[in-house]
C-alpha cells in the first residue's frame, strides 16, 4: 500500500515515519512537511530510504504559503492511507477555540488534498483537539459528497496506556489485555471499560478511580517528565502505527479491530454524533463501528461526564464547519485506488525470550530516542534504562516516561548526569545488571576539526561509560556507535584487556552498512528483500567499509562493471542522508533501526538462539589476519560473541578492495591503540557485584500475517 505521513519531519513524524517504513504493509512511503520543518523531508525520507524494506520512499516540502491542493498532487495520488501527526501545542495564554482554529486550519489543508487527490484514502488525524476536528473535517468532507467515515481520529495512545497500566497493577501477561477506551481523546472525555477486561476482575472498585484517571493525565505526566521539553512524541508514534496497522491489515482483506473517534452510525442511539469505540477495519476501510456493551455503574457515570464534554467539543467543530468549505471535491480523472495483495512472507517464530536488561547511553538523543523506542517494543527487553546528560535536547526522564507507557513487557527508567558528573560514581543502578549496553554518542565531526581531535573527545566520551561499565556490569555486551568507530572500539577493548576484561564484550555496530547494501542491492536486482544478507566486513568508514557482493546469490546476473559505483553507494550512503538533511542531522533513523537490528541478534543469542549479524570486533589471536580489529560476520549466543566468521572466498576486484580498506583500517586502529597507551580505566568490576542472570521464557504465540498489503501511506508531519 501506499501511505503518506504529513508532518513527517516533527517530533511524532519522525519515529512514526519510521516504524511505518518497517511495516510489512508498505510499498511506498511519502514524507511531507513544511520547509520550516526541524529536518527537511527530503532528509528523512533519504534516511529512511536506506532500511533493509520493500517500502520505497520518497520525501515532499512546502513553503508556509503554500496550499497543499496545489502542490500535493504527486505525494497523495494513489495514497491508501494518510496520516496527520501535525499542528501546534497549545501556549500559554490560548483558548481551546485559538487552538481549534489554528490547527483546524492545518487540517483543513492536508484534509481539502486529500478530497482531491485520494478520496478513497484513510485519513488517520493526530490533531489536537481531536474532539472537535475530527468533526470538523468529516462535516467538510460530507458536504463535498465524501465518505466522513474515511476520516478517523486516531485514539489508540489511550489504550496502549489503558493496557500498560492494567499490566502493571495485575501482572497479568500484556498480550492478553485490551482495554476498549471509548468516548473521546481528552480529559474527561478518555473513559476506560476496565469492567470489560477479564484480568481486572479481582481488582478493588475503589482502585478504579485512580486508575481512570491515571490514563487520562498520562500525557501531561510526560509533558512534566520532559520539563515542558516536549510532549508524548514517541508513544504516539507507537500508538499511530498501531492505528496504521490496522487499517492497513483490514485493507489487506483481515478484519482488525481497533479503537478510533469516527462518526457515529446515523441509526445509533446515540447523544453524540462521533464517539469513540471499538472499530473494525476491512477491505474498505471502517466496516464495523461497535457498540459501547455492558458497562458498570461507575462507568455509567463517567459516561454522562465523557457525553457532557464531547457534546461542547463537537459542537465547537461543527461550528468551524458551518463557516468553512473544501475549495475542491475530487479531481476529475483520478485512476481507480488499486490494491496489490501479497501473500506474508515467512517469518521464523521466537523460540525462546529473553527477560534483560538493556541500557541506551545517550538515549535522549537523535539516535538514541528512536533506538530506545524500538528497544522498549523489543521482545526480548524487561527493563531498559534511558541515560542522557541534563544538556540533552529531552530529560531522559521524560523519555523513559514517554516509553513507559508503550504496551509491552518492558519496564522503563530514566539517568542523567550533569557534564562534570563520572558515570562511574553516579550509575551504579542503572548498569548493574545490564546484559546490553548500547552506545549512541559522542559529537560529529566540525568544521576545522582533525580526525585526531574528533576521537580525542568521542573517545573520552566513550571512555566514561565503558570505564563505568567495567565496573558495574563488566559481563555486559556494549555495542558502541561512536565515532570513529575504526579507532574507538579498539580503543576501549584495550583498556578492557588491561582490567583482565573480555574485549570481545566490546562490538563496534556497523550494521546499518549491511542494510544499506541489502536495500541497494533489492533495488538494483528486484529480487525479494528478505532473501537478501550482504556481508560488509572491513570496518565502518570510508573505504574501509567492503561488500561481499560476490556473495550474494541475488548479484550473479548483475555484470562487473556495475560493482564499482554500488560499492561506493554503500560507502557514501551516510553523506548522502547528511546533505539531504541540509546539514540539520545525519542517518539518525536508520541508525537507530541498524543499531535495533544489532541489539535483537545480541539478545537473541542470549535467549540461546544463536544468531549471526556483521559487528566490528576484536580478531582471534590465531587467525592471519593483518589487522587486530575487522568488522566480520558474528555469531551470538549465550555469552555474547561466540564465534568469528571468516570473510570466505572473494573476487579480483574484492581482493584489490581490501587491500585498501587494511590501509586505512591500519593507520584508524593505531590512533586507537595510541589513544589506549595513555588511558587507564580508574576501576576494574565493583566487588561483590551479583552474577547475571538471565530470564528466558517461552516465545508468546503470535499470528502471522495471512495477507500482505502493498498501500502507499503518507505521514503529514
Amino acid at each position: 500500500f501506499k501511505v503518506c505521513v504529513c508532518g513527517g519531519a516533527g517530533g511524532i513524524g519522525q519515529p512514526l515515519s519510521l516504524l511505518m517504513a518497517s511495516n510489512p504493509h508498505v510499498s511506498e512511503l511519502c514524507v511531507y512537511d513544511l520547509t520550516v520543518a526541524m529536518v527537511p523531508a527530503a532528509g528523512v525520507a533519504t534516511d529512511l530510504s536506506h532500511l533493509e524494506k520493500k517500502s520505497k520512499l520518497k520525501g515532499f516540502a512546502l513553503e508556509l504559503q503554500d496550499l497543499p491542493r496545489d502542490k500535493l498532487q504527486e505525494c497523495l495520488t494513489g495514497c491508501h492511507l494518510v496520516l496527520v501527526p501535525a499542528g501546534m501545542p497549545r501556549k500559554p495564554g490560548m483558548t481551546r477555540a485559538d487552538l481549534l482554529g489554528v490547527n483546524a486550519g492545518i487540517a483543513k489543508n492536508i484534509v481539502e488534498a486529500c478530497a482531491k487527490y485520494c478520496p478513497e484514502a484513510i485519513l488517520g488525524l493526530i490533531v489536537n483537539p481531536v474532539n472537535s476536528v475530527v468533526p470538523a473535517m468529516c462535516e467538510l468532507y460530507k458536504k463535498k459528497g465524501l465518505d466522513p467515515r474515511k476520516i478517523c481520529g486516531v485514539t489508540s495512545l489511550d489504550i496502549v496506556r489503558a493496557n500498560k497500566f492494567v499490566h502493571e497493577i495485575t501482572g497479568a501477561p500484556i498480550d492478553s489485555i485490551d482495554v476498549p477506551v471509548v468516548g473521546g481523546h481528552a480529559g474527561a472525555s478518555i473513559l476506560p471499560l476496565f469492567s470489560q477486561v477479564p484480568a481486572m476482575k479481582g481488582v478493588p472498585a475503589d482502585k478504579i478511580p485512580a486508575l481512570d484517571k491515571h490514563v487520562q493525565d498520562a500525557g501531561t505526566d510526560v509533558v512534566n517528565a520532559k520539563g515542558g521539553k516536549g510532549s508524548a512524541t514517541l508513544s504516539m508514534a507507537y500508538a499511530g502505527h498501531k492505528f496504521a496497522n490496522a487499517v492497513l491489515s483490514g485493507l489487506a482483506g483481515t478484519d482488525t479491530t481497533e479503537c478510533a473517534y469516527v462518526a457515529v452510525d446515523a441509526d445509533a442511539k446515540s447523544e453524540v454524533p462521533y464517539f469513540a469505540s471499538k472499530v473494525t477495519f476491512g477491505t474498505s476501510g471502517v466496516k464495523t463501528v461497535h457498540p459501547v456493551g455492558p458497562i458498570n455503574e461507575y462507568e455509567q457515570g463517567r459516561m454522562k461526564e465523557a457525553i457532557a464534554q464531547l457534546k461542547d467539543e463537537i459542537d465547537a467543530g461543527l461550528l468551524y464547519a458551518k463557516t468553512q468549505e473544501l475549495a475542491e471535491g475530487p479531481k476529475p480523472g483520478l485512476p481507480p485506488l488499486e490494491k496489490r495483495i501479497s501473500p506474508a512472507p515467512v517469518v521464523a517464530p521466537l523460540s525462546k525470550v529473553g527477560n534483560f536488561k538493556v541500557c541506551v547511553c545517550g538515549g535522549a538523543g537523535g539516535i538514541g530516542q528512536p533506538l530506545s523506542l524500538l528497544m522498549a517494543s523489543n521482545p526480548h527487553v524487561s527493563e531498559l534504562c534511558v541515560y542522557d546528560l541534563t544538556v540533552a535536547m529531552v530529560p531522559a526522564a521524560g523519555v523513559a516516561t514517554d516509553l513507559s507507557h508503550l504496551e509491552k513487557k518492558s519496564k522503563l527508567k530514566g539517568f542523567a548526569l550533569e557534564l562534570q558528573d563520572l558515570p562511574r560514581d553516579k550509575l551504579q543502578e542503572c548498569l548493574t545488571g545490564c546484559h546490553l549496553v548500547l552506545v549512541p554518542a559522542g559529537m560529529p565531526r566540525k568544521p576545522g576539526m582533525t580526525r585526531a581531535d574528533l576521537l580525542g573527545v568521542n573517545a573520552g566520551i566513550a571512555k566514561n561509560i565503558v570505564e563505568a561499565c567495567a565496573k558495574y556490569c563488566p559481563e555486559a555486551i556494549l555495542g558502541l556507535i561512536v565515532n570513529p568507530v575504526n579507532s574507538v572500539v579498539p580503543a576501549m577493548c584495550e583498556l578492557y584487556k588491561k582490567k583482565g576484561l573480555d574485549p570481545r564484550k566490546i562490538c563496534g555496530v556497523t550494521s546499518l552498512d549491511i542494510v544499506r547494501a541489502n536495500k541497494f542491492v533489492h533495488e538494483i536486482t528486484g529480487a525479494p528483500i528478505d532473501s537478501i544478507d550482504v556481508p560488509v566486513v572491513g570496518g565502518h568508514a570510508g573505504a574501509s567499509i567492503l561488500p561481499l557482493f560476490s556473495q550474494v546469490p541475488a548479484m550473479k546476473g548483475v555484470p562487473a562493471d556495475k560493482i564499482p559505483a554500488l560499492d561506493k553507494h554503500v560507502q557514501d550512503a551516510g553523506t548522502d542522508v547528511v546533505n539531504a538533511k541540509g546539514g540539520k542531522g545525519s542517518a539518525t533513523l536508520s541508525m537507530a533501526y541498524a543499531g535495533h537490528k544489532f541489539a535483537n541478534a545480541v539478545l537473541s543469542g542470549l535467549a540461546g538462539t544463536d544468531t549471526t549479524e556483521c559487528a566490528y570486533v576484536a580478531v582471534d589471536a590465531d587467525a592471519k589476519s593483518e589487522v587486530p580489529y575487522f568488522a566480520s560476520k558474528v555469531t551470538f549466543g549465550t555469552s555474547g560473541v561466540k564465534t568469528v566468521h571468516p570473510v570466505g572466498p572473494i573476487n579480483e576486484y574484492e581482493q584489490g578492495r581490501m587491500k585498501e580498506a587494511i590501509a586505512q583500517l591500519k593507520d584508524e586502529i593505531d590512533a586507537g591503540l595510541l589513544y589506549a597507551k595513555t588511558q587507564e580505566l580508574a576501576e576494574g568490576p565493583k566487588p561483590g557485584l551479583p552474577p547475571l542472570e538471565k530470564r528466558i521464557s517461552p516465545a508468546p504465540v503470535v499470528a502471522p500475517l495471512s495477507k500482505v498489503g502493498n498501500f502507499k501511506v503518507c505521514v503529514c508531519g
